[in-house]
C-alpha cells in the first residue's frame, strides 16, 4: 500500500514539474517573441530617424543652390569709443585676441608670480 502511495506521489510530482516546466517554456517563448517584436520596432524607428535626418539637409541645400539672391554681408567697422587719453594702444577685437597662440611660460618664475597659498590649498579657511 505504501509502495503504491509512493509511486502515486512520485507520479504526481513528475506531472507537477512537467506542468511547471511547460508553463515556464511558454512564458520564455512569449518573452522571446516580444523581444523580437521590440527589436523590429527599434529597427523601423532607426530607419525613420535616419530618413528624417537626411531629408531636411537635402532640402536646405537645394534652397541654397536655387536661391542665388542671397545678399552678401555688409562690412562692419569697429569704432573706438574710448576717450582720447585712453587710446594709447591700438584697439584689438576679441576674435583677434583669441586667435593669438597661447604661449606657456617655462622657468624664470619669481616668488611674486604665484602666491604660496595657491600651491598649498587645504580646503576652506
Amino acid at each position: 500500500m505504501e509502495q503504491q502511495l509512493d509511486a502515486f506521489t512520485q507520479k504526481r510530482f513528475e506531472l507537477m514539474i512537467e506542468m511547471a516546466t511547460k508553463k515556464l517554456q511558454q512564458e520564455i517563448q512569449a518573452l522571446k517573441e516580444y523581444v523580437v517584436s521590440l527589436n523590429s520596432e527599434i529597427g523601423s524607428l532607426k530607419s525613420q530617424i535616419s530618413r528624417l535626418q537626411f531629408q531636411p539637409q537635402h532640402s536646405v541645400q537645394k534652397k541654397l543652390i536655387e536661391e542665388p539672391s542671397i545678399k552678401p554681408k555688409k562690412e562692419v567697422g569697429i569704432v573706438d569709443c574710448r576717450p582720447e587719453d585712453e587710446r594709447k594702444e591700438e584697439f584689438q577685437s576679441g576674435a583677434a585676441k583669441n586667435s593669438e597662440p597661447i604661449k606657456p611660460r617655462y622657468g624664470d618664475y619669481q616668488p611674486d608670480d604665484v602666491s604660496i597659498d595657491k600651491f598649498f590649498y587645504f580646503g576652506r579657511k
